[in-house]
C-alpha cells in the first residue's frame, strides 16, 4: 500500500509540474515572439519556469512521508519528460551534459520543494 501510495503522490507531481511548466513556457514563447531577449534571459527564464513548476507539482501533490524523496524524483522525472518532449518536437538530439546537469538541478529543487511541501501541509 505504502508504494502505492508513494508512485501515486510522484505521478502526481510530475503531471501536475509538466502542466505548469509547459504553461509557463508556452505563455513566455509568446512574451519571447514579441520582445527581443537575449539568449541568457531566455534560459534563465526557462530555469526560473522550471523552478516554480516543480514546486507547484511538489506542494500540490507530496503529502505524507519522504517528502525529500518523493519531491526529488519528481523533479528528476519531470526534467527528463520535458527534454524528451521538446526534442521531439525539435527534432534534436536527447542526451547532452547540459541535460545530466538540469536532471540533478531540478531533482535539488523538488527535494526542497518536498520537504516544504510535507511540513507546510502536514502529515496527512
Amino acid at each position: 500500500m505504502q508504494t502505492k501510495t508513494f508512485m501515486m503522490s510522484v505521478i502526481k507531481a510530475t503531471a501536475l509540474a509538466l502542466i505548469a511548466s509547459l504553461a509557463g513556457v508556452l505563455l513566455f514563447a509568446l512574451i519571447v515572439k514579441f520582445a527581443a531577449l537575449s539568449q541568457t534571459a531566455i534560459k534563465t527564464v526557462n530555469q526560473f519556469i522550471k523552478v516554480i513548476a516543480v514546486f507547484i507539482g511538489c506542494f500540490f501533490s507530496v503529502k505524507g512521508k519522504l517528502g525529500i524523496v518523493k519531491g526529488g524524483v519528481s523533479g528528476a522525472l519531470c526534467t527528463v519528460l520535458l527534454y524528451a518532449i521538446f526534442s521531439l518536437m525539435s527534432g534534436s538530439g536527447f542526451f547532452s551534459i547540459e541535460m545530466f546537469i538540469d536532471i540533478l538541478f531540478t531533482a535539488v529543487v523538488g527535494a526542497i520543494s518536498g520537504i516544504i511541501a510535507v511540513n507546510v501541509r502536514g502529515k496527512e
